[in-house]
C-alpha cells in the first residue's frame, strides 16, 4: 500500500482572528502601525522586539506566499480560492504561533491548504516541492539581507550608520535561518515532514506517515528535555547563527 501525500491541516485556534484585518484599508493601517512600531522598538530599546514584529510583517507572509505560489503555479487553484495568494500578513498570521516569536525565536503561520493531486507532478513530488518552497524563502530573504548588508553597509557607515541598523539586519537574518532549520524538521506539520516524505522511498515513506500521529507528542518531549539536553541549539540555533555569521562574513 502506498503512503497518502495529502495533508490537511487541522483547523488552528488562532486562525480566525484577524478576518477583520484582512481588508483594506484597514490591513493597510495595522501594517504601517506595525512596521512602525517594529522600527521604535529597535531604535529606543535594546532588545530583538522590533525585528520579530518585521518577521510576522514580512518573513511569515512571504513564507506562506511561497508554498501558496508553488501550489498554484503547479496547478493547483486551492491556495487561490482560500485567499492565500496575497502579501497580506493578516491572511497568513496564527494567533498561537505569532506569540511564540515575539517569546521566542520559533513560531509559525497558518498552513496553507493545497492538494498534491491537483498538482501537475507527481503528488509525492508536489508536495515536496510545495513544502520545500516555505523553507527556502526564509533562507533566501536572510540572503537578501547580507547581500545588502555587505553592499551598502560600508556606503551607508560613511554617514554615520546606526549601531541598531546592523543589529537589525543581523536579527532578521538570523530568525529568517532558525526558521529555515526549524520548519525543515521531520516532524508533521512542519514542512521537513513533507520533503521527508517525498525524498523517501513509498515503503519508508508509508512507514514515517504512522508516526505522523505521534508528531505533537515527540514535540513535547523536545520541549520537555531540551533543558537537559540543548537539542534545538543543536538543529536550529547553533547552525543558525553560523549560517548567519558566513552570510554577513561576521
Amino acid at each position: 500500500m502506498r503512503a497518502q501525500y495529502y495533508y490537511e491541516p487541522p483547523p488552528s485556534p488562532g486562525s480566525n482572528w484577524l478576518e477583520r484585518l484582512k481588508e483594506p484599508p484597514l490591513s493597510y493601517l495595522a501594517i504601517f502601525i506595525g512596521i512602525a512600531l517594529a522600527l521604535y522598538l529597535v531604535v529606543r530599546f535594546p532588545n530583538d522586539y522590533g525585528a520579530k514584529i518585521l518577521i510576522l510583517l514580512i518573513a511569515f507572509p512571504i513564507h506562506e506566499l511561497a508554498h501558496a505560489l508553488t501550489a498554484f503555479q503547479l496547478g493547483d487553484p486551492t491556495p487561490k480560492y482560500d485567499g492565500r495568494l496575497t502579501l497580506n500578513p493578516f491572511a497568513h498570521l496564527d494567533l498561537i504561533g505569532s506569540i511564540l516569536i515575539m517569546v521566542a525565536f520559533l513560531g509559525w503561520a497558518k498552513p496553507v491548504r493545497f492538494n498534491p493531486n491537483a498538482l501537475r507532478t507527481n503528488p509525492r513530488t508536489g508536495a515536496m516541492i510545495v513544502a520545500a518552497a516555505g523553507p527556502l524563502s526564509n533562507l533566501v530573504l536572510a540572503t537578501l539581507m547580507a547581500i545588502f548588508w555587505r553592499g551598502a553597509g560600508p556606503a551607508l557607515a560613511v554617514v554615520g550608520l546606526p549601531d541598531w541598523f546592523e543589529t537589525l539586519f543581523f536579527t532578521f537574518a538570523f530568525i529568517n535561518v532558525a526558521l529555515f532549520f526549524f520548519n525543515l524538521i521531520p516532524l508533521a506539520p512542519l514542512d521537513g515532514f513533507t520533503v521527508l516524505r517525498g525524498l523517501l522511498p513509498y515503503h519508508l515513506a508509508y512507514q514515517l506517515d504512522k508516526i505522523q500521529r505521534f508528531s505533537f507528542l515527540i514535540f513535547i518531549v523536545l520541549f520537555i528535555f531540551s533543558r537537559q539536553i540543548p537539542i534545538f541549539s543543536w538543529l536550529i540555533f547553533g547552525p543558525a547563527i553560523t549560517v548567519t555569521r558566513l552570510l554577513f562574513s561576521l
